[in-house]
């Protein structure tokens, strides 16, 4: 019984005699001893290397340093025999903890989320079934691989964080309770309309995010909503579902341009789903989630002005915020705000021919770029498709020299050509007061100094393809088949269409994700 002693406070030498170590002997205690203190002068000494390239680094990497370089002789005695307790504690709390009622919730969940009668569809996978939350992730993934998907005023990416939740729940549900047309139609603006009430009690998310990515935040809401509604959960449940998916929402703004960026959609799509699962199998969680209760945050604690309203139960009519507000489909795979500076580009480009005769990056002395103030679209030279997709001064640049932007503008081929670096050491950037960070505001200006002293100015107010000069059907449908036909054939690709357009006639919704 002497172990019992772990619990309180005792020196060292008897700490060592307890643990059964070979340091339990007097012997290997005075000579731990020395090793300590051997390993403290030798952790001494690394210390001040590090001190003196303190400069160097950023707390990432000092982070990253530390993880890598700890090693155990860095331990005190303190150290070691405080952690023990905590890791005895810890284990005994988690072996009572699975007699409870949540655990085997979660249990049963996960026992279900990974078993092996996967039965949800993959995009451009034909035969490939996953479990419905992975495949929810993996198509949420693709959906914003390449940023290309939707964007909604205020800032988010609508669609993705909700689509695949549902197309992967209407393949779970049994032949005998499939949701038709009709219902998949419903539960999906459902998602749509959660995500967009929720942003607009902020100012802050009306603008370019800093913090967190919007769909991350509000498409796990989105996406708990929906599947919620999919799955006829009731009254509590549903508002379970909402408050469960604020536990696993958010992601941080750092990782935009990065690969990291499109797990935010994959994970909201997925993490939403599961929300409502749990909910239906009874898991709870608070029910005050999206109101503003001083000292106790819980939505508010993604937007710094939180100032919820209620959302009145529909009557005989409710207008859906869809209805006033339509999304914006983009032309080419990057970062909505580079939507203005290629057109604007493009508009230059043109000017320069007229001008000139031909275009001659030998011509331009300098290219001035007027663009909103936002860092993580600020990229003068980027390295990576990703970041190349989020940089003003890369769209503007490929513009000028193509003429356009498109899919094949994002290769390693594109990115590193010798004219595009040489056009891209030309260009500075202004942040008028009038040009905000906001789509529904911002505009997009490209002036090209000239060699001669001359100045050619483009400009767009309004791209094609934003909600106020939306895609004519002809210009989406040619976006959608050129889009699909790289994994289906034209056949499949035309029924898709066919399929989407007569959505709420069809028996079972299930089909449309069947297709893909």
């Amino acid at each position: 019984m002497k172990h019992i002693s772990l619990m309180h406070e005792l020196p060292a030498m008897k700490i060592l005699q307890l643990s059964g170590s070979k340091l339990s002997s007097p012997y290997h205690f005075l000579r731990s001893q020395k090793v300590l203190a051997a390993s403290r002068q030798v952790h001494k000494i690394s210390a001040q290397v590090l001190e003196s390239s303190a400069a160097e680094e950023t707390v990432t990497s000092s982070f990253a340093s530390f993880i890598h370089g700890v090693r155990p002789e860095h331990l005190s005695e303190v150290v070691c025999h405080r952690s023990k307790r905590m890791i005895l504690d810890s284990i005994g709390v988690g072996l009572v903890g699975s007699t409870t009622r949540v655990f085997n919730i979660a249990l049963r969940y996960c026992q279900q989320l990974y078993a092996s009668n996967a039965v949800s569809s993959v995009y451009g996978r034909k035969g490939l079934k996953l479990s419905p939350a992975l495949a929810a992730f993996t198509n949420g993934v693709a959906a914003h691989s390449m940023d290309f998907d939707d964007t909604w005023h205020p800032a988010t990416h609508p669609s993705g964080a909700v689509l695949p939740a549902l197309l992967a729940a209407s393949q779970m549900l049994p032949p005998s309770s499939k949701p038709n047309g009709l219902d998949f139609l419903l539960a999906f603006n459902v998602g749509i309309e959660v995500q967009g009430r929720l942003m607009r009690f902020s100012t802050e998310a009306h603008n370019i995010p800093k913090r967190f990515h919007p769909p991350s935040v509000v498409g796990t809401m989105g996406s708990a909503a929906a599947t919620a509604k999919l799955l006829s959960l009731n009254v509590t449940q549903c508002a379970h579902a909402l408050a469960i998916a604020a536990s696993l929402a958010g992601a941080p703004m750092a990782n935009a341009a990065t690969q990291a960026k499109p797990l935010h959609i994959g994970n909201a799509t997925r993490l939403g789903l599961e929300a409502a699962l749990l909910a239906a199998r009874g898991m709870e969680a608070s029910p005050l989630i999206l109101d503003d209760i001083p000292g106790c945050s819980g939505f508010s604690a993604f937007y710094g002005d939180y100032r919820p309203k209620l959302l009145p139960l529909p009557a005989n009519s409710h207008e859906f915020l869809l209805e006033k507000q339509d999304v914006a489909f983009k032309r080419f795979p990057a970062h909505l705000g580079m939507h203005w500076i290629v057109d604007a580009a493009a508009s230059v480009r043109n000017l320069l021919i007229n001008y000139s005769g031909s275009f001659s990056p030998s011509l331009i002395r300098a290219i001035l770029l007027r663009i909103p103030a936002s860092k993580y679209i600020n990229r003068p030279f980027p390295e990576s498709e990703h970041q190349a997709r989020h940089s003003f001064q890369f769209n503007a640049c490929t513009a000028l020299l193509d003429g356009e932007v498109g899919l094949n503008s994002f290769t390693d081929g594109c990115l590193h050509r010798q004219e595009l670096t040489e056009l891209l050491d030309k260009v500075l950037v202004e942040h008028p007061e009038d040009n905000v960070a906001n789509f529904d505001k911002m505009y997009g200006e490209v002036a090209l100094v000239l060699e001669n002293g001359d100045v050619l100015t483009g400009r767009c107010d309004t791209f094609y393809g934003h909600w106020r000069k939306p895609l004519s059907r002809e210009s989406l449908l040619k976006k959608f088949q050129s889009n699909a036909s790289h994994v289906l054939p034209e056949d499949k690709v035309n029924s898709i269409i066919t399929t989407v357009d007569n959505l709420e006639n069809l028996p079972d919704s299930s089909q449309l994700a069947s297709s893909l």
